[in-house]
């Protein structure tokens, strides 16, 4: 691939990142939740219960990176924290009925503004994309796997996240 390319192509994933991002909070709406958060709920989501090490893996951040996010997100009764029963220093993190509320609410919102905008799009043309970026998806989570020796199945492609 050419590198002009893959530069517009890195740069139009951030652009649809940051446009789906404008319409997520109603004016007036106090659930006014950061990105990072809702990374967070989303890997939890689709992973379950984990560590933090987990989910820093899952995101493909450092853990002190995550710790500061997870914080948040316990302090906004999003995520909940307990000890892990196997190994007393460590603690298991996993969603609550509000953190699965929220997820659901903005993942609805940018479903209903991703229909909007496919509406008027030719028939087939929706899942020649998906299957486009599932594709690519795929890609880099074997390349990712390869290049930090994991295991390709240990988490749900973050890459689905909703945040």
């Amino acid at each position: 691939m050419d590198n002009a390319i893959g530069a517009q192509i890195l740069a139009t994933f951030s652009s649809i990142i940051r446009s789906s991002r404008v319409p997520e909070t109603p004016a007036g709406a106090t659930d006014d939740v950061p990105a990072s958060v809702l990374a967070v709920l989303t890997v939890l989501a689709e992973n379950g219960e984990l560590r933090l090490g987990s989910l820093a893996t899952g995101l493909g951040l450092d853990t002190s990176v995550i710790s500061r996010t997870v914080a948040v997100a316990v302090d906004r009764g999003l995520v909940a924290r307990r000890r892990d029963p196997r190994d007393g220093r460590a603690c298991l993190l996993s969603l609550t009925r509000r953190g699965r509320r929220c997820l659901t609410d903005r993942c609805n919102r940018r479903l209903r503004l991703l229909a909007a905008v496919m509406d008027e799009w030719e028939p087939g043309s929706a899942e020649a994309l998906l299957a486009g970026l599932n594709r690519l998806r795929d890609g880099l989570a074997a390349a990712r796997t390869a290049s930090v020796g994991g295991s390709p199945g240990a988490l749900a492609h973050p890459a689905s996240a909703t945040a």
